[in-house]
């Protein structure tokens, strides 16, 4: 509810009332989005005292679209999605380097985030972006010994390394384009994953033509 009062009315100051003492770490803890929580019992006096303060100094936080969420993280992304892929079996049984292992990823978040900040106009959808780094990613990735399947399983990682960075980043996003985002992403990520395949395929199936 809290969530929603910042959403549909972000300059309002928000206090929560409650009548349970432990309330305040609890809801502290699950980062709430109220400037303050009251317990009570209080004298009006100073819950007047507390509102006039609040109000002196209320700025609210500004609101982020994903686009600039993954812009500021990408870094840490790219350090998270490796982590991961270190933990996967089928993916670390190919010896690689660090840097030969994430090739062409930044590029591939960065083309991510571009589709991201085309205007967003309803009931049109943006066009996918042909991604010369997908198309380059999957020659690499075949070059070094991957399977098409390992290539899905990158991908797969990727979307889950990318959806965990805007849920971390909640109390920033900008709640009422937060899902559209989403989709967008999902769909940004299965399209650079099939020009990836294609191009794979098609390095594959050049030397028995030959």
């Amino acid at each position: 509810m809290v969530t929603a009062m910042r959403d549909s009315q972000p300059d309002a100051l928000t206090l929560l009332v409650s009548g349970y003492p432990d309330v305040k770490s609890a809801m502290d803890a699950i980062f709430l989005e109220a400037d303050e929580i009251i317990v009570k019992p209080f004298e009006a006096g100073k819950l007047a005292e507390l509102i006039h303060q609040k109000m002196s100094t209320h700025r609210p936080a500004a609101k982020e679209r994903a686009a600039a969420v993954l812009q500021r993280c990408s870094s840490t992304i790219v350090e998270e999605w490796l982590a991961r892929v270190k933990k996967t079996r089928e993916l670390i049984s190919i010896p690689l380097t660090d840097k030969e292992r994430t090739g062409y990823l930044p590029k591939l978040i960065e083309d991510l985030i571009v589709r991201l900040m085309e205007p967003n106009v309803p009931g049109l959808e943006a066009d996918s972006i042909c991604s010369t780094a997908a198309v380059a990613h999957a020659k690499m990735r075949q070059l070094q010994g991957y399977t098409p399947g390992m290539l899905v399983h990158d991908s797969r990682i990727l979307q889950v390394t990318l959806f965990g960075t805007l849920q971390r980043n909640l109390s920033a996003l900008d709640f009422s384009l937060l899902l559209p985002d989403v989709m967008t992403i999902a769909d940004e990520v299965d399209f650079q994953l099939t020009q990836a395949m294609d191009s794979y395929m098609e390095v594959k199936v050049k030397p028995a033509a030959a």
